[in-house]
């Protein structure tokens, strides 16, 4: 059975005349009736009694007009939710993002998004499995920072990170400071299941030292504070010192080695990327733009041609 068939029929049903019927949808009156004959062949009765030149409908027409406006109707709605979900209008967004600071990044981005789209549900997904949430369809993208050579991925450096030592105090004149010493300090750290703190132990080991922190916290807000009340120093993400209100603080670089990651946009090659995703990867790649990270131009731009 044909939609056009049943488009054809309902316009009889409602003008009960074949020549208007056709008049209305601009075909040949022989046309029409032809193919109102083809569709009673197919259902098995006849659909319209023929009194004269007026028609009505039989008593299996009537069954028919009701579920052929009830498929007209959810055709209808198919459209309307289709153009409502390609403006943004309603739908999901779904993100994965490793456990630590970069979920800030993306949380912090929600309460724009929000503002702009406030019917579309946004899920963070905090794994240490990005890559795996995205090959499996449970997240639109993900943003990680280890990456294994998958060809199912379309992967685009987003920035380089930097970490800083800060601290509630002014070292005049020392712009840097090494990460030996940084080690011996009075440090207030994230816990080792943070992604930020991985690479900490991992470069302190390199050096033959370990981190003692003397007090680990998984909130921002209370490093920061601790930080500021003079319990100790912290190490932090250029992402969580621009993001937080820090202006009372002090950073210094540190060197020999320096710490630094790269930070990746993870999406499936050749899939369709929804509307919600392409706006935030907007908003989040004006962020980077914005806070003036490290990028690398030619990656940008090639996400920006993904996107558009």
């Amino acid at each position: 059975m044909e939609i056009r068939h049943l488009e054809y029929f309902l316009m009889v049903s409602k003008e009960l005349h074949f020549t208007k019927a056709a008049e209305k949808l601009e075909i040949s009156q022989p046309t029409l009736s032809h193919q109102i004959k083809m569709l009673e062949k197919e259902v098995g009765y006849p659909l319209f009694n023929r009194i004269g030149k007026k028609i009505e409908l039989t008593k299996v027409g009537e069954i028919v007009q009701q579920e052929a406006l009830n498929i007209q109707g959810s055709l209808q709605n198919i459209s309307t939710q289709i153009a409502a979900y390609s403006k943004g209008e309603i739908g999901e967004l779904k993100i994965a993002v490793l456990p630590g600071e970069i979920t800030d990044l993306v949380s912090t981005l929600c309460i724009q998004f929000n503002q702009l789209y406030p019917n579309i549900k946004v899920i963070i997904e905090t794994t240490d499995q990005v890559e795996k949430a995205v090959l499996q369809n449970k997240a639109d993208f993900g943003i990680d920072f280890q990456l294994n050579p998958n060809d199912l991925l379309h992967v685009t450096k987003l920035y380089d990170e930097e970490f800083y030592l800060i601290r509630n105090q002014k070292n005049e004149g020392q712009k840097k400071v090494s990460f030996s010493s940084v080690v011996d300090e009075q440090l207030i750290l994230f816990p080792s299941i943070h992604q930020c703190r991985k690479l900490l132990n991992k470069t302190s080991l390199e050096i033959g030292k370990q981190l003692e922190p003397i007090v680990e916290t998984s909130s921002i807000k209370s490093i920061l504070n601790l930080v500021r009340s003079g319990v100790g120093c912290s190490i932090v993400s250029r992402t969580l010192y621009e993001f937080y209100d820090t202006e009372d603080l002090f950073f210094q670089h540190i060197e020999n080695p320096s710490l630094t990651r790269a930070v990746y946009l993870i999406m499936k090659k050749n899939c369709l990327i929804n509307y919600a995703a392409r706006e935030y990867i907007k908003l989040l790649v004006r962020e980077i733009e914005k806070l003036h990270f490290h990028t690398e131009k030619e990656a940008i731009n090639s996400l920006h041609s993904v996107i558009l």
